[in-house]
């Protein structure tokens, strides 16, 4: 889960159910072959970030917390790591969270990673 696969039902499903949701990974996996940059890419992110003085990982791990979502992130680099826990000392507004919730939203798999650099993508749709 992140701003760019924000998965509304299913957040809304857990919550019904009593289900804690836990955001593995929540900045994508841009640094890897896996990943992309959709979320730390984002043009809406970054005006919201530079805004605030923020980083765009800052911005959108304090839009999952919002979201009363669990956080699990992964960096070997400690300068990131201290930057991803300093999202406490600011909020959201309605504003910002309202750019956020139109976002584009695609999970998506590109099987460049996997087979090479082809243009093919797979795309999930978020039904339950």
């Amino acid at each position: 889960m992140n701003p760019a696969w924000q998965l509304k039902k299913l957040r809304d499903f857990c919550k019904a159910k009593g289900i804690h949701v836990t955001a593995y990974s929540p900045l994508g996996a841009a640094r890897t072959k896996w990943g992309d940059d959709r979320v730390l890419g984002s043009d809406i992110i970054e005006e919201i970030a530079q805004a605030k003085g923020k980083s765009t990982a800052q911005i959108s791990l304090r839009w999952v917390y919002e979201q009363g979502v669990s956080i699990v992130t992964k960096s070997y680099n400690k300068e990131r790591m201290r930057q991803n826990l300093d999202i406490f000392d600011f909020c959201l507004t309605e504003e910002e969270l309202e750019k956020m919730s139109h976002l584009p939203q695609r999970k998506g798999v590109t099987f460049a990673s996997i087979l090479g650099p082809h243009d093919i993508v797979l795309e999930v749709d978020e039904e339950l």
